[in-house]
């Protein structure tokens, strides 16, 4: 028999990358290595490299009793399909060879086609598969054939900027039994961006308010969609599967402004994104719900993308580094050393602190162009009452150091039965516009650093005597000032409206000053951020 005659085959690759991927383009190098028990003729060696994608999946369909039956769905798709020899016929002898008892060794190259293929992919109704086959033929017996599958992933451009872009989503409802209807319970949340890996952890921000009078639980979990279609998706099949999920502390009833940062780790098994393939897809959701027994689950639910690596492919020397800062609990410092080395002698040193200031600018991001809206309506209790109310706008998210920051808000009162100093009169309104001069000296934003952040917000509040104000705050980023006055450099981006700007890693390059005097606060900003208070 054929079988004991070929024994201990074995396949190995050439220089492959950490992860053993492979990817459209990739050479693949390496040799095979077989030992036979005695001698044996073989017409060739061949070698065969294919990609292909198969779905199958089976359904009742039809009315009830004998009019239902059983029907099988399938489609194959094939991507590429090359052979070559490693060993050839052999013509002069009739086109075998003769081998020798032994191991024998054979060296390989070959190349994957360029095109954009999907990553390998098994699942419950289909798969993709990436095989290298070597087949021994010999006269008057079957082909033997060796299979080896290739791990093949998609190379996803990471140089596009929604990739990268933070996602925000907002959701509420109002719970209602018959004719009684409680308080509102609203939540907001973000993730600083779309593209991931498998093992990566996503960092959930959350801002929950919870009015009503019963206790609402939030939990996140990613989900992932696997669709399988037959041609022209005349036919379909969908599979919802839970990765992870992670449940958060209850917000209790009647609390208000909760804010909260849940982690959920991704895990590294998780098959990647696929989205180009028109028989099968992957899809991966982030959803995050607040529950409330007895009632429908509040959600707000982002699509996101995995793939295999997500690398910084700015051209060199980019470095993605925070700027320089200083306060009583952290510091970020950058130093130049020179070091002088002499035979015999000890080693001079000498080093120099320089400011570094990440190179960002209202050109570098569109969401820095986007302006902030936000509004507020507060019934006042106990020595006032009536409903006191908020409308305020800033023009944008990102301001330079020097910049002049302007705020329009408009205000509202009703049935206010107390008044002090130069308050609005009852059932008037007014719309008062001020601008706030951002200090040259001020420390610019920074985001992109693990353990030191430094962020600003501007808070807009009404003094309403005995009662709580009511107020609203704005996350704005504090960037380099400008060489020149403001005029001289007019955004690349028409305004976007208002969407909320999300805490994330900023893009932009970093530059290192010549002379710089700027420097930052001996103490770290307020965390508020900067007031913006009238008095009326």
């Amino acid at each position: 028999m054929f079988q004991p005659t070929v024994k201990n085959f074995k396949i190995s690759f050439g220089v492959v990358n950490d992860r053993n991927t492979f990817s459209s383009g990739d050479i693949i190098t390496g040799h095979i290595s077989f030992d036979l028990a005695k001698e044996t003729n073989i017409t060739s060696i061949t070698m065969a490299l294919t990609g292909r994608a198969s779905v199958h999946w089976s359904a009742d369909v039809g009315g009830g009793g004998r009019r239902r039956r059983r029907v099988h769905y399938s489609e194959k798709l094939d991507f590429f399909n090359f052979k070559s020899a490693i060993v050839q016929e052999n013509s002069a002898t009739g086109g075998t060879t003769k081998f020798q008892p032994g191991t024998h060794v054979y060296p390989f190259t070959c190349q994957l086609p360029q095109g954009d293929f999907p990553s390998a992919f098994r699942g419950v109704h289909g798969k993709i598969v990436y095989t290298l086959t070597v087949g021994f033929n010999r006269p008057w017996r079957m082909s033997k054939d060796f299979v080896t599958e290739l791990n093949f992933v998609n190379c996803v451009d990471t140089n596009q900027p929604e990739l990268w872009a933070p996602l925000s989503g907002s959701n509420n409802m109002t719970l209602c039994c018959l004719w009684c209807a409680s308080g509102p319970i609203t939540m907001t949340v973000s993730i600083e961006k779309k593209a991931f890996i498998p093992g990566e952890s996503v960092k959930i921000i959350c801002d929950f308010s919870n009015a009503s009078s019963r206790t609402a639980t939030p939990k996140v979990r990613l989900q992932q969609k696997q669709g399988f279609y037959t041609h022209n998706k005349a036919h379909k099949r969908m599979i919802f599967k839970n990765f992870a999920s992670v449940t958060g502390q209850p917000i209790s009833a009647h609390t208000s402004d909760v804010h909260t940062e849940i982690i959920l780790t991704i895990p590294s098994s998780a098959m990647l994104t696929i989205s180009n393939c028109s028989i099968l897809e992957v899809e991966y959701f982030i959803e995050a719900t607040l529950r409330v027994t007895a009632f429908p689950d509040l959600t707000v639910l982002f699509p996101i993308i995995l793939c295999d690596t997500l690398v910084n492919t700015h051209p060199p020397p980019y470095l993605d580094l925070p700027s320089s800062f200083k306060s009583s609990s952290g510091k970020i410092v950058y130093t130049l050393e020179a070091n002088l080395s002499r035979s015999m002698r000890v080693d001079s040193k000498a080093n120099a602190q320089f400011t570094l200031i990440h190179k960002e600018n209202l050109n570098s991001d569109p969401l820095l162009m986007t302006p902030q809206h936000s509004t507020i309506d507060k019934k006042m209790k106990l020595f006032t009452s009536g409903t006191v109310g908020m409308d305020v706008n800033i023009e944008r998210t990102g301001f330079h150091q020097g910049e002049g920051m302007k705020g329009k808000r408009k205000v509202e009162t009703r049935n206010i039965l107390k008044e002090v100093g130069d308050a609005i009169p009852p059932s008037a309104g007014q719309t008062v516009t001020r601008t706030i001069t951002i200090s040259p000296t001020t420390c610019v934003s920074i985001l992109n650093c693990n353990i030191i952040k430094v962020e600003y917000r501007l808070r807009v509040y009404l003094d309403v005597k005995y009662a709580s104000d009511p107020e609203i705050k704005f996350p704005i980023v504090i960037l380099p000032a400008l060489q020149g006055p403001y005029e001289e450099h007019p955004p690349a981006y028409p305004t976007y409206g208002f969407e909320a700007f999300t805490n994330s890693e900023m893009p932009g390059g970093t530059s290192f000053p010549q002379n710089s005097t700027t420097s930052c606060p001996s103490v770290p900003p307020p965390s508020n951020g900067t007031d913006f208070h009238d008095t009326y």
